[in-house]
């Protein structure tokens, strides 16, 4: 229940308090005391996302001059953890595909690609000193949080980010359908992605309904997330030189380009249905769940210089990277 609101909390405190433990829980990760470093960093950056979905819920009320800043600090805070991502996804789908179409690809070369991304992936480390400098940065984060400028109960509090998120989402999914490029795809799984974490805030409006909504955007999801990393694969398979006049490598690529265009004909499936209302009518739809489950909004808190910290924005170089993003 820590990823939502509470019943009877007011909007500001709900808000402020699922950030930072969005923000303490990166923190533990990152201390890496488990095993697997490489799933607790990839942990770390969904904790970032799930902010960024949360900033955009708010959008509306902190501005965008501070939206801007915090977007633009924990995306580049994930960024910092990236580095071995494509290799790590690359041999994952390459590895699934193997799986799946085993007698396909049994060719020497296929064999030589899986060892040689398998000693990649196995060469991936953690930098600590990059760690130590993100939790550094996350500790200043937490601060900021604590001076949003959020003083507004109720759905209104929230209903213009939802809305946009939505709309954004409508948006990409249409140029998806329409240019069915890679980036156009994975430009909608991000705004998929932001909406399924915000239903997930709102959840105990209703949850029966919106469980079923947020499965649907989570199976959609999982499809556009297979497809970007199989077209990660497929990039690589195509800047493989050595590989390049390899007809195993060319059966690689027609089973890629297959699975892809299945992925993307079930992520059209769902899509549609998703993205059916217009963004007037499903942020108007999830009011109208708000104030059956809250019929009369809390008081709003007193715009008291001592209730809330000031905003401090981090460093100039930090301002400067959002005024670019």
């Amino acid at each position: 229940m820590g990823f939502r609101i509470k019943e009877g909390e007011q909007v500001p405190a709900a808000i402020k308090r699922i950030s930072l433990d969005q923000v303490d829980r990166s923190v533990d990760l990152l201390e890496l005391r488990t095993r697997n470093k490489a799933r607790a960093v990839h942990e770390a950056r969904v904790c970032f996302k799930k902010i960024r979905a949360v900033l955009r819920l708010v959008q509306g009320e902190i501005g965008r001059e501070i939206f801007k800043v915090e977007n633009a600090a924990y995306r580049d805070t994930g960024r910092q953890l990236s580095a071995a991502r494509d290799t790590v996804v690359v041999a994952g789908a390459l590895e699934d595909l193997v799986r799946e179409f085993g007698e396909k690809l049994a060719d020497p070369d296929i064999r030589s690609l899986r060892k040689r991304l398998r000693r990649s992936r196995a060469d991936q480390h953690i930098d600590r000193d990059q760690v130590a400098k993100v939790i550094d940065d996350l500790n200043a984060a937490r601060l900021r949080v604590e001076g949003w400028p959020l003083f507004t109960d109720g759905f209104g509090a929230l209903k213009l980010g939802v809305k946009r998120t939505y709309k954004k989402g409508r948006d990409a999914y249409a140029v998806a359908q329409a240019e069915r490029t890679s980036e156009s795809f994975h430009e909608w799984r991000k705004q998929v992605k932001y909406l399924w974490y915000q239903l997930s805030v709102l959840n105990p409006m209703w949850p029966k309904v919106l469980d079923t909504f947020s499965d649907e955007l989570s199976r959609l999801s999982d499809y556009l997330s297979e497809d970007h990393d199989l077209s990660l694969l497929r990039d690589r398979a195509d800047r493989s030189e050595e590989y390049s006049t390899s007809s195993e490598f060319e059966k690689l690529v027609q089973l890629i380009d297959n699975r892809r265009g299945h992925l993307q004909a079930k992520a059209q499936t769902v899509g549609v249905r998703i993205y059916s209302e217009r963004p007037r009518a499903f942020a108007n739809r999830l009011q109208s769940y708000w104030e059956a489950w809250r019929p009369v909004s809390l008081p709003e808190h007193p715009r008291d210089e001592q209730m809330t910290l000031a905003y401090v924005p981090p460093d100039d170089a930090m301002t400067r990277a959002a005024r670019v993003s």
